[in-house]
């Protein structure tokens, strides 16, 4: 088991490579094992490319009698590439260790029918955190939210709703660019458009930027603003949330940073659509007359996932915790 455990993780470290360019794919790592050594390593580099199984084999010059240590069961079925399971049986392999099993795939069944050793549960919880975003959207069929806030103090996010305010700092700034590459959408209202004429795109980190998903009221954004610089946009009006992230799912996005303001990040919490908060906290105090984060009257449920002091602020990471009856 111990062994199991080493080369596992050796998998999932691999599998993180590419965090930023296999989206709506999760990422997957494979580990190639023989008397004990790691003959060959593979992961997933980018969406539509290789997956980690076929680059191991691919690294291998006799895999025959190998065992194979991938953190997700492998595919079996013809996508953009074809079957994993299929090249795992030919190519003589012995064994598969599996960390989590894919709620979208039947490869295990396959490869034990193909007289293959298969062994689940290797790492799973661990499995399971570095594609979250992946299951919830297989399990709830909308995308993985992630709703992030820059907030003074007193949980105030601008001055005035029609006028920009710089809250955090550059690590901060750092960071947020980091969210953007991992989300395939970033959605915010034509107010914030308005008033701050974001570029909403990565930098500082290595990544794609996001679809630009914006949220349309009344006021018309202006032909010149930065989210017009290229085609990679959509303007949503008259739509309910529901219906939106439904559609934005079946166009393969699944995973969206909402960036606010304030009306969006109650229209999101109203919905239940938050799976998980990253409050960027400033030493500030804006005051009373200051625009809040929430206008809820009720208790906002969350679990603390962690906090980090980014420069003079501090990042705090939560989970939704919604009702089983109501989220």
């Amino acid at each position: 088991m111990s062994e199991h455990i080493e080369f596992m993780k050796e998998a999932l470290r691999l599998a993180q490579k590419a965090a930023f360019f296999v989206a709506p794919n999760p990422m997957v790592g494979a580990v190639l094992v023989k008397n004990k050594k790691i003959i060959a390593k593979g992961y997933h580099k980018e969406f539509g490319g290789s997956h980690a199984e076929v680059d191991a084999i691919n690294q291998c010059s006799d895999p025959a009698g190998a065992t194979l240590y991938v953190n997700l069961e492998p595919c079996d079925h013809q996508g953009k590439t074809p079957p994993c399971t299929d090249l795992i049986i030919k190519s003589g392999i012995k064994e598969v260790v599996i960390a989590k099993k894919d709620p979208k795939r039947n490869g295990i069944e396959k490869l034990e029918s193909a007289g293959i050793k298969v062994t689940t549960g290797i790492l799973e919880e661990e499995a399971a955190e570095l594609n979250k975003k992946f299951f919830l959207t297989c399990e709830k069929k909308r995308p993985f939210i992630t709703l992030k806030a820059a907030i003074s103090i007193d949980g105030k996010i601008a001055k005035k709703r029609t006028e920009q305010t710089w809250l955090t700092g550059e690590e901060s700034s750092k960071y947020a660019h980091q969210l953007r590459a991992e989300h395939q959408g970033i959605l915010l209202g034509s107010g914030t458009v308005n008033s701050d004429n974001p570029h909403l795109g990565v930098r500082h980190n290595n990544g794609n930027d996001p679809l630009r998903i914006i949220l349309a009221g009344e006021n018309a954004i202006p032909k010149d603003s930065k989210i017009f610089r290229d085609e990679n946009y959509l303007i949503s009006k008259g739509k309910n949330l529901n219906e939106l992230m439904q559609e934005l799912y079946e166009q393969n996005i699944h995973s969206i940073l909402v960036e606010g303001g304030a009306r969006i990040y109650n229209s999101f919490i109203k919905e239940k659509l938050v799976d998980e908060y990253i409050f960027l906290i400033a030493p500030k105090v804006l005051g009373k007359n200051s625009l809040n984060f929430s206008e809820f009257e009720d208790e906002l449920p969350l679990e603390i996932l962690s906090m980090q002091k980014l420069g003079q602020d501090m990042k705090v990471h939560a989970k939704a915790k919604w009702d089983s009856n109501n989220g």
